[in-house]
């Protein structure tokens, strides 16, 4: 089997499982937020939500490694041994402490490499958006083509994740409350808020990786 046909399979696998599970996290979540269910039963939502999400995590982050391998089957960019090397020890560093953050927040370590991991984010973000451009600009890795589109959207990914994380912290103070105090219309209209807006962040993500991936499929600009 071709070197190019094993990465290609990698990375219809990281799509599938990074939306069709974060689908599932999406539905829990939303349903966590629902006052008919006792507090039990929405604390049991939440709770599944959080650990399906690690599988979608780990996807969003291999889609880095995979992405840069199949551009290097496809001979868009051409990589030492060396920058390899760096790439897959920033992938697995990045790995660990991105999803053991999301996996110990009931932890002060895992609340520290949760703010690591938002300022990775951030600057991978802003630097896959950066090249991008300049790529577009004809100075940067890339040619103007759909890979150079692909880097910059994902990038793009990254930033809308960011919102998730920054929008979902006062919903996660509500539920603080809502286990302490028990359910309120004030309370509870600050929960559907919060959620309303963390969802926006997620349905502007879901759109990104659908775009990214029709791209990826059609090449529709080369």
């Amino acid at each position: 089997m071709a070197e190019y046909e094993i990465w290609k399979f990698l990375h219809i696998c990281m799509f599938v499982f990074w939306l069709g599970t974060d689908v599932g996290v999406m539905l829990c979540s939303k349903k966590s937020v629902d006052p008919n269910l006792s507090i039990e039963a929405r604390f049991q939502m939440l709770e599944m939500a959080l650990k399906i999400e690690l599988l979608p995590r780990v996807m969003w982050v291999m889609a880095l490694p995979f992405g840069i391998h199949l551009s290097l089957t496809l001979g868009y960019i051409n990589l030492s041994m060396v920058e390899i090397i760096l790439i897959w020890g920033f992938t697995f560093t990045w790995l660990v402490i991105n999803v053991g953050g999301a996996a110990n927040l009931n932890k002060p370590w895992g609340q520290n490499l949760s703010k690591i991991n938002r300022y990775i984010v951030a600057l991978l973000g802003v630097g896959l958006i950066f090249v991008s451009i300049t790529s577009f600009m004809g100075n940067g890795p890339y040619d103007a083509n759909s890979v150079a589109l692909k880097v910059g959207l994902y990038g793009l990914v990254n930033l809308t994740i960011l919102g998730i994380e920054i929008a979902f912290f006062p919903l996660g103070k509500a539920f603080e409350r809502l286990a302490i105090e028990g359910s309120s219309p004030d309370l509870e209209s600050e929960i559907s808020g919060g959620m309303s807006k963390t969802l926006q962040w997620v349905h502007a993500t879901y759109m990104l990786i659908f775009i990214v991936a029709f791209i990826g499929a059609t090449k529709i600009i080369g």
